[in-house]
């Protein structure tokens, strides 16, 4: 059975080296890339201590090379570099997976427009499998009765640039919408007494945590936690992977989500 070949972009990340290591039995790695300003630009994933090939960091001012023999790509970098990159996902005809946070809303506005029918696409805030089924139940909160209560807390490794995390803004909106909450707070000791119309939403940032979320529902006599720990990366990995394979059997040129992929 021929495997799947893919291209990481972001591939000396936390993410983008527990997607390779993750793939090496079921994939095939054809391209690597990396900022252009990255010092391992030239090095092979071998030399990086990544897995044993010999395959060479790409920098991204030549993504179109490092695409070109990809049947799906998967990147995890940051938001300019995205936008940046999107068009030559379209102009090379080449099916991309976005794994990206911290997008302003005109930047993921933009983004949507620069891919959405163009080429075959997945844009998630989340790859975990477990994660995606955490969204599918947290759309069920309208069905309790008006006096309960929702708040969302996330923990993640002091590096993490963005706050809240992706996954915490993607519960947020589904939550919301179901429970028609219509303000998101982050910082109770600015707004007082909490009102009907607020959605909680907290941060931590500590030690290496690789991601934590809670959607605490309260009532006036009982509470309901609905957690989600990712104790390894490979949770993630192997949500991207479960993905890159899902796209790779799809042809509609349209954007899709983890959700598509979980309910397959």
């Amino acid at each position: 059975m021929n495997r799947t070949k893919i291209c990481i972009v972001g591939a000396c990340g936390r993410l983008g080296r527990s997607i390779i290591q993750e793939s090496i039995e079921n994939f095939e790695i054809v391209g690597a890339v990396e900022a252009a300003n990255s010092p391992n630009i030239g090095k092979s994933l071998l030399n990086l201590g990544i897995i044993e090939s010999d395959i060479p960091i790409t920098s991204s001012d030549d993504l179109s090379s490092a695409i070109s023999k990809a049947d799906v790509t998967i990147s995890a970098t940051i938001p300019d570099s995205e936008l940046v990159n999107a068009p030559i996902y379209v102009e090379n005809n080449k099916k991309i997976i976005i794994g990206t946070t911290g997008f302003s809303e005109k930047q993921y506005s933009k983004l949507i427009s620069i891919l959405d029918q163009k080429v075959p696409s997945l844009i998630t805030s989340n790859f975990s499998i477990g994660m995606n089924f955490l969204y599918r139940l947290s759309e069920l909160v309208g069905l309790l009765p008006e006096e309960f209560e929702i708040s969302i807390n996330e923990k993640h490794h002091s590096k993490k640039i963005d706050s809240p995390s992706g996954t915490a803004l993607s519960l947020a909106k589904i939550i919301s919408e179901s429970k028609g909450y219509e303000n998101l707070i982050f910082d109770r000791s600015k707004h007082g007494k909490r009102k009907k119309s607020e959605l909680e939403v907290t941060s931590e940032r500590i030690g290496g945590t690789p991601g934590i979320h809670e959607v605490n529902i309260a009532g006036q006599y009982e509470i309901l936690r609905l957690e989600h720990i990712a104790f390894s990366r490979l949770a993630f990995a192997r949500g991207a992977l479960s993905a890159a394979h899902w796209l790779h059997n799809v042809s509609e040129p349209r954007i899709y989500s983890m959700q598509d992929v979980i309910s397959r």
